[in-house]
């Protein structure tokens, strides 16, 4: 009998990722790692990759692709099929490499002798075989659609080398579509079809790609179209979802959160008293004029995991969401219901403007909710640590500060006042809180932290004594400004301060920190000599009412290292922005201009209504547009907020009022049910780091 562990939780609390098993002397001895999918054990060995299937029975005990079901000696004979990948006059001496280590270990207990138990045994996230080829390399990952295999080749022409043998089937197809069938004795394998492409000048140019089958067992790829040999090729399937969400009156999502399996949480407020909501969650009936929603969906987009109102008896409306590492959401946005659902113990239980509330992972119910300040604030911005600590941030008449904080008082009367706040893991206490404000109107619209949870944060001002540091890039308020700001760790001071403007209004709206510490932000401006830097995307304003910008600051924000207009001759504005791990900078917001930026050759759009969401990707100096494209109907859009979720997919949400909002087939909700309703997007991008051409199929 086999059992398999995974520490440190224990083996019916959990459901693994998919990931690679190095043989520690476990399994036979000639494959090097192992994993289980889809009912199916994988191998993988020096110059093949097997599938072991067997044909499915009922069962006592259940299997799962993380725990296949124990094998014992009085288990009726299954038939199977083994199918085995092969790498035709590949070089000699391969051998896979495990790629990002996972945490725990497998541990394996075979038989009553402990000598031949392994203990300890680690598993990866990544699979990769160097030099299958010249100029090839394999690299393997999971994902919810299969086995991912992107074919890594240092120059185009090194695609001929490829010639996979699959031994064990009983034919190959190519159908219709260009999908690669492989049949077997117990169903049928599925490859997509592949999708290449340039990036030349910053575009994406396609170049048409095709299997090619050679004999009865044998598979390569064929460029057809035409293509730079000395420019990257990448070839790689795009898996879009895209949804509505509301019920019959207006319904708008504003922020939104992915998990580590690619579940979307998105958060935004309703008037509709028939919002979908499930079975169980914490509260199923709209209490009053508007509530919160909160909604998790599957990470397909085909169905909902929860989905709660909250709510008291007045008007209340989300702005944010985050996550923690165990998946429970915390959002903050505006109340005026006195009885806007508050727990006990929680910091602040009298009414008040700003609700900060985190609720259980599955939805059911609140772990904490508070309010926070007077009947004057909202917040717009939330982030959470590593320790389960909110950071909240907005605008306030009226907060509660802590002693020592950076700013403790409100000396003089103004009106709107920003503030950042952050919480106890539970709730019940301020760790800090501070207001950040200068003699006039002012107010903090984003928040995020970097990998040493420092927050930062980014809003509006017209106060010419707003606080900002000696040596920060921009020190002289020029007109209604942009703030970036980064707190100390314990909110006690100002790491740095800045404006960011020209002579016009401008208005930040989001902000994100990469693992450099640099701060990303994205609103819009009406400033034709809002600050840009030499190369950078479009140096020259678009014109209309407002431009969309993009602003990288350095670590220490006293420079600019990339800062770009997005815009055409009407109205754009960005609302999120978010970063992938190599420095990318995903934008998202709405444009009423024709002629704002996009790269048809990724993604072929036009403006369809007044005004359309977009999506656009950027290099990590801004200096190039890698993605850009429309998002809409024949109503209208906006594009609130962006997150990236598992396998390069970007997330959006919004609010649309088009009939014809492009949702895909599938989809959880596929019509139009309000004047307005949330929209959730999915799509898949790649990049890579050091491939020429990317070869990417799924078994």
């Amino acid at each position: 009998m086999q059992n398999i562990m995974a520490d440190p939780l224990p083996l019916n609390k959990i459901k693994l990722p998919l990931s690679f098993v190095a043989n520690n002397g476990q399994e036979d001895s000639r494959a090097h790692f192992t994993t289980n999918l889809n009912k199916r054990r994988i191998f993988f060995s020096s110059d093949r990759i097997t599938l072991v299937e067997l044909e499915a029975i009922e069962e006592s005990i259940p299997e799962s692709d993380d725990f296949p079901a124990p094998i014992t000696e009085s288990d009726e004979p299954r038939n199977g099929v083994a199918l085995e990948l092969s790498f035709t006059n590949a070089n000699a001496g391969l051998a896979p490499e495990g790629m990002s280590q996972l945490p725990g270990h497998h541990h394996f207990y075979r038989g009553n002798d402990s000598t031949k138990w392994n203990n300890g045994v680690p598993h990866y996230k990544e699979l990769r075989y160097p030099g299958v080829w010249n100029g090839v390399d394999l690299e393997l990952s999971g994902s919810k659609d299969g086995l991912k295999m992107n074919w890594l080749l240092d120059t185009p022409d090194r695609i001929s080398s490829i010639r996979l043998h699959w031994a064990g089937a009983d034919s190959l197809e190519l159908d219709s579509t260009g999908k690669l069938l492989v049949h077997h004795a117990l169903g049928t394998l599925t490859d997509l079809a592949p999708i290449a492409y340039q990036e030349i000048e910053g575009e994406r140019k396609p170049v048409d790609c095709v299997y090619r089958l050679y004999g009865s067992f044998e598979l390569g790829f064929e460029l057809t179209g035409t293509y730079l040999e000395n420019l990257p090729l990448i070839i790689d399937p795009i898996l879009p979802y895209a949804t509505y969400l509301g019920g019959s009156l207006t319904n708008q999502s504003r922020g939104i959160a992915v998990d580590t399996q690619g579940c979307a949480h998105v958060v935004g407020d309703t008037t509709s008293i028939d919002f979908p909501v499930t079975p169980g969650a914490f509260q199923t009936t709209n209490a009053g004029v508007s509530d919160v929603f909160i909604t998790k969906f599957s990470s397909d987009g085909s169905s909902l995991i929860y989905s709660t109102y909250l709510g008291g008896s007045g008007t209340d409306l989300g702005y944010a969401i985050a996550l923690d590492t165990q998946g429970c959401p915390y959002v903050t946005g505006q109340t005026n219901s006195a009885n806007f659902p508050i727990t006990p113990g929680a910091f602040q239980t009298t009414a008040g403007g700003i609700f900060v509330t985190k609720l259980a992972a599955d939805g059911e119910s609140l772990i904490y909710s508070t309010f926070l300040g007077n009947s004057g604030g909202l917040g717009y911005g939330i982030a959470v640590d590593s320790q389960g600590c909110s950071y909240v941030t907005g605008q306030g008449g009226t907060i509660p500060t802590t002693p020592g904080a950076f700013q403790t008082t409100l000396t003089a009367p103004v009106g709107a006042v920003g503030f950042i706040t952050k919480f106890s893991n539970d709730g019940s206490d301020l760790i800090y809180s501070t207001y950040l404000y200068g003699n006039g109107n002012g107010y903090c619209m984003g928040i995020a932290l970097d990998a040493y949870d420092y927050a930062y944060v980014t809003g509006i001002t017209n106060a010419t004594n707003f606080p900002v540091t000696p040596g920060a890039f921009q020190t002289t308020l020029t007109s209604n400004a942009v703030t970036v700001t980064k707190l100390a760790i314990d909110g006690s001071s100002l790491a740095y301060s800045t404006f960011l403007s020209g002579n016009a209004s401008d208005v930040a709206r989001s902000i994100a920190v990469d693992s450099q510490g640099c701060a990303y932000v994205t609103g819009r401006t009406a400033s034709a000599d809002f600050p840009v830097t030499p190369n950078a995307f479009q140096t020259t304003y678009g014109g209309g009412s407002d431009d969309v910008f993009l602003t990288k600051l350095s670590p220490g924000g006293n420079s600019l290292i990339g800062s770009t207009f997005l815009g055409g001759d009407l109205h754009d504005d960005g609302f999120g922005v978010a970063l992938d791990e190599y420095g990318h900078a995903y934008v998202t917001g709405h444009t009423s201009s024709q002629n704002f930026p996009t790269t048809p050759n990724v993604i072929s759009s036009a403006l369809k209504g007044t005004y359309d969401a977009f999506i656009c990707i950027l290099s990590s100096d801004l200096t190039n547009l890698i993605v850009s494209y429309y998002l809409g109907g024949n109503g209208g859009e906006t594009g609130q907020g962006i997150a990236l979720g598992p396998q390069g997919a970007v997330y959006t949400a919004g609010s649309t009022s088009s009939a014809d909002f492009p949702v895909t087939p599938g989809a959880y909700q596929a019509t139009l049910n309000g004047t307005s309703d949330a929209y959730v997007t999915r799509t898949a991008f790649a990049f890579y780091r050091q491939a020429s051409v990317d070869v990417t199929g799924y078994l």
